[in-house]
Protein backbone atom coordinates (compact mmCIF):
# COMPACT_ATOMS: atom_id res chain seq x y z
CA UNK A 1 0.00 0.00 0.00
CA UNK A 2 1.20 3.62 -1.36
CA UNK A 3 0.21 6.68 0.85
CA UNK A 4 -0.79 9.36 -2.12
CA UNK A 5 -0.68 12.54 -1.57
CA UNK A 6 -3.62 14.48 -3.64
CA UNK A 7 -3.58 18.14 -4.32
CA UNK A 8 -6.42 18.92 -6.01
CA UNK A 9 -8.31 22.36 -5.38
CA UNK A 10 -11.69 20.99 -6.34
CA UNK A 11 -13.36 19.05 -3.64
CA UNK A 12 -15.93 16.74 -5.42
CA UNK A 13 -12.77 16.01 -7.73
CA UNK A 14 -10.44 15.45 -5.09
CA UNK A 15 -12.89 12.73 -3.60
CA UNK A 16 -13.23 10.91 -6.68
CA UNK A 17 -9.09 10.50 -6.98
CA UNK A 18 -9.22 9.34 -3.34
CA UNK A 19 -11.82 7.23 -3.88
CA UNK A 20 -9.82 5.94 -7.09
CA UNK A 21 -6.11 5.69 -4.99
CA UNK A 22 -8.73 3.90 -2.10
CA UNK A 23 -10.05 1.53 -4.62
CA UNK A 24 -6.72 0.69 -5.69
CA UNK A 25 -5.30 -0.94 -2.34
CA UNK A 26 -3.86 3.01 -1.21
CA UNK A 27 -4.12 5.76 0.90
CA UNK A 28 -5.50 8.81 -0.49
CA UNK A 29 -3.43 11.60 2.51
CA UNK A 30 -4.10 15.61 1.78
CA UNK A 31 -2.07 19.08 2.49
CA UNK A 32 -3.83 20.47 5.66
CA UNK A 33 -5.70 23.38 4.85
CA UNK A 34 -4.58 26.96 6.73
CA UNK A 35 -1.57 29.12 7.08
CA UNK A 36 1.38 27.33 5.70
CA UNK A 37 -0.04 24.69 4.55
CA UNK A 38 1.31 21.63 5.48
CA UNK A 39 2.73 19.21 3.34
CA UNK A 40 3.01 15.68 4.67
CA UNK A 41 6.71 14.48 3.85
CA UNK A 42 5.89 10.58 3.99
CA UNK A 43 3.88 10.26 1.24
CA UNK A 44 5.62 7.52 -2.03
CA UNK A 45 3.40 9.28 -4.90
CA UNK A 46 1.83 12.88 -5.57
CA UNK A 47 -0.66 13.38 -7.70
CA UNK A 48 -1.87 17.10 -8.43
CA UNK A 49 -3.46 19.73 -10.14
CA UNK A 50 -0.54 21.94 -11.91
CA UNK A 51 -2.51 24.26 -12.28
CA UNK A 52 -3.17 25.37 -8.65
CA UNK A 53 -0.17 27.14 -7.26
CA UNK A 54 -0.16 25.77 -4.07
CA UNK A 55 -0.16 22.37 -5.08
CA UNK A 56 2.73 23.34 -7.63
CA UNK A 57 4.39 24.70 -4.33
CA UNK A 58 3.95 21.62 -2.80
CA UNK A 59 5.35 19.85 -5.49
CA UNK A 60 8.62 21.93 -5.46
CA UNK A 61 8.93 22.19 -1.59
CA UNK A 62 8.38 17.79 -1.97
CA UNK A 63 10.93 17.49 -4.51
CA UNK A 64 13.54 19.47 -2.76
CA UNK A 65 13.16 16.70 0.14
CA UNK A 66 12.39 13.35 -2.02
CA UNK A 67 14.45 13.92 -5.29
CA UNK A 68 12.81 10.74 -6.97
CA UNK A 69 9.40 11.06 -5.97
CA UNK A 70 6.86 10.29 -9.08
CA UNK A 71 4.46 12.58 -9.86
CA UNK A 72 1.32 12.22 -11.72
CA UNK A 73 0.01 15.81 -13.20
CA UNK A 74 -4.24 15.70 -13.93
CA UNK A 75 -5.16 19.19 -15.24
CA UNK A 76 -7.64 20.66 -17.23
CA UNK A 77 -4.65 22.35 -19.27
CA UNK A 78 -2.55 21.14 -21.28
CA UNK A 79 1.61 19.93 -20.13
CA UNK A 80 3.23 23.81 -19.57
CA UNK A 81 7.05 24.44 -18.15
CA UNK A 82 5.96 24.61 -15.03
CA UNK A 83 4.68 20.66 -15.34
CA UNK A 84 7.41 19.30 -17.50
CA UNK A 85 10.07 20.37 -15.13
CA UNK A 86 8.47 18.13 -12.25
CA UNK A 87 9.00 15.45 -14.72
CA UNK A 88 5.70 13.64 -14.08
CA UNK A 89 5.43 9.91 -14.66
CA UNK A 90 2.11 10.89 -16.46
CA UNK A 91 0.34 13.75 -17.36
CA UNK A 92 -3.87 13.25 -17.73
CA UNK A 93 -5.52 16.20 -18.92
CA UNK A 94 -9.10 16.39 -17.62
CA UNK A 95 -11.68 14.82 -18.56
CA UNK A 96 -9.98 11.52 -18.44
CA UNK A 97 -10.83 7.58 -18.75
CA UNK A 98 -10.13 6.44 -14.72
CA UNK A 99 -8.08 3.50 -17.01
CA UNK A 100 -5.86 6.06 -17.48
CA UNK A 101 -5.43 7.35 -13.78
CA UNK A 102 -5.23 3.88 -12.84
CA UNK A 103 -2.56 3.14 -15.15
CA UNK A 104 -0.33 6.07 -14.05
CA UNK A 105 -1.19 5.13 -10.63
CA UNK A 106 0.00 1.73 -11.01
CA UNK A 107 3.39 2.64 -12.88
CA UNK A 108 4.14 5.58 -10.08
CA UNK A 109 3.80 3.31 -6.82
CA UNK A 110 6.06 0.44 -9.27
CA UNK A 111 9.09 3.23 -9.52
CA UNK A 112 8.18 3.18 -5.58
CA UNK A 113 9.11 -0.16 -5.25
CA UNK A 114 12.05 -0.58 -7.53
CA UNK A 115 15.43 -0.26 -5.98
CA UNK A 116 17.81 2.32 -6.82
Amino acid sequence: MARILVCEPHPEVRALLAHVVSRLGHEAVYAEDGPGEAVPDDVDVMLLEPADPRALAAAQVLRLRHERLPVICASIYPEAQNSRRLGPVAYLVKPFPLAELERALATAVERVTLPV
